[in-house]
């Protein structure tokens, strides 16, 4: 970004170098984690467990995720006394993490239970018809979940408000100050220098552009699956 009052708004470079890396850590983060409890809701949905997994699940889901942020801010951020890249990702994989455990739940969840009665039928353990025949035939819908989850991070300005540090000035680094082009339009929108403001703007129109492709590419992707 160009110095405050300047005529020209400058650039984002280094807001999409963080936007990318602090988003793909939070997936990467999130979606394991939420893979697997997500199967195991839907193996074993009379556990004590996924009992609990579920209304974790429900619970993450309900809280305003300026929470999640505060929550990290709180002990992670205060412990290391540095906000940083991962204490961003970190707070945007609890935004999402419960997004991805409903889709994954849900994605073998409508596959018919012929299939597993077949796989059983050829003396396959549980596991391995989970992993090698489910999930293969309805892998289309857990990547929804994947690109359903890397939207919803994209999107969130809330929980890295007080984990990432905002810095628009360059990449510091996993463990340095970054920022994400939701907390760049937060921070300069509400300037009273024009050419800031004419950043957010950029960045926004940035921003929904992302977010529409990533939608009509969910939208059929969603409409495509078949068994």
């Amino acid at each position: 970004p160009a110095a405050p009052g300047e005529g020209s708004p400058g650039g984002i470079y280094y807001t999409l170098i963080g936007s990318f890396v602090m988003i793909s850590l939070a997936v990467a983060i999130a979606f394991p984690i939420g893979f697997l409890t997500g199967v195991y809701i839907n193996e074993y949905p009379q556990t004590r467990l996924a009992i609990l997994a579920e209304s974790a699940s429900h619970f993450l889901s309900e809280v305003p995720s300026v929470i999640l942020g505060i929550f990290i801010y709180a002990t992670y951020v205060l412990a290391t006394k540095n906000t940083s890249l991962i204490a961003g990702a970190l707070s945007l994989s609890l935004a999402i993490l419960p997004y991805t455990v409903v889709q994954v739940r849900e994605s073998l969840r409508v596959i018919p239970f012929i299939y597993r009665e077949a796989a059983h039928s050829l003396g396959l353990p549980r596991w391995k018809t989970v992993f090698f025949v489910l999930v293969p035939m309805n892998l289309r819908g857990i990547l929804v979940g994947l690109l359903s989850a890397f939207l919803r991070a994209f999107s969130e300005t809330a929980p890295v408000l007080f984990t990432a540090g905002a810095a628009f000035y360059g990449f510091y680094g996993l463990d340095g100050p970054s920022s994400t082009l939701p907390l760049l339009v937060w921070n300069f929108a509400k300037t009273p220098y024009e050419n800031w403001q004419k950043l957010a703007w950029g960045a926004s129109s940035i921003l929904a552009l992302v977010s529409i492709s990533l939608s009509l590419i969910i939208r059929k992707a969603t409409k495509e699956v078949r068994f």
